[in-house]
């Protein structure tokens, strides 16, 4: 019976998990927090904004967040940068708002306030690309 599921589950599409970041207070260490994962999909980061967002939400992603964050604690500054070998664009859904970046080297950067976050990362055209994800209290 068990062989039976294998062509179903083989012809599912992959579904992206969700990586949880380590929760972060003011003084976190090591500084910066470095992660990675694979940008793109084909779900229009436009259709993720339920309010107004800072920023131009453009590209395309999976559904479900590329990681989660929860902050513990208020920052006055604190930066998640993603960087990558092309443009991508970077959502950022918490507490206080909808931020959507795009570029080179997209960055939402400044105060931020504890509270749980959502963070997307696409690309232009959904074409999948690795990138790395940093989060520093330093503007580097």
């Amino acid at each position: 019976m068990g062989f039976a599921l294998v062509p179903m589950l083989l012809s599912m599409a992959p579904v992206m998990s969700q990586e949880v970041l380590k929760p972060i207070s003011p003084k976190f260490t090591p500084d910066p927090q470095v992660y990675s994962g694979s940008a793109g999909g084909d779900f229009p980061l436009q259709s993720i904004v339920t309010s107004k967002a800072n920023g131009e939400c453009q590209g395309l992603t999976q559904q479900s967040p590329s990681h989660s964050l929860t902050v513990q604690k208020d920052f006055g500054f604190l930066a998640l940068k993603v960087l990558g070998d092309r443009d991508l664009s970077l959502l950022v859904k918490g507490p206080d708002g909808i931020y959507c970046r795009n570029g080179t080297k997209p960055e939402v950067s400044g105060a931020w306030m504890a509270g749980k976050y959502e963070v997307w990362v696409g690309t232009a055209n959904g074409d999948r690309t690795s990138y790395q994800l940093t989060l520093s209290e330093t503007n580097q």
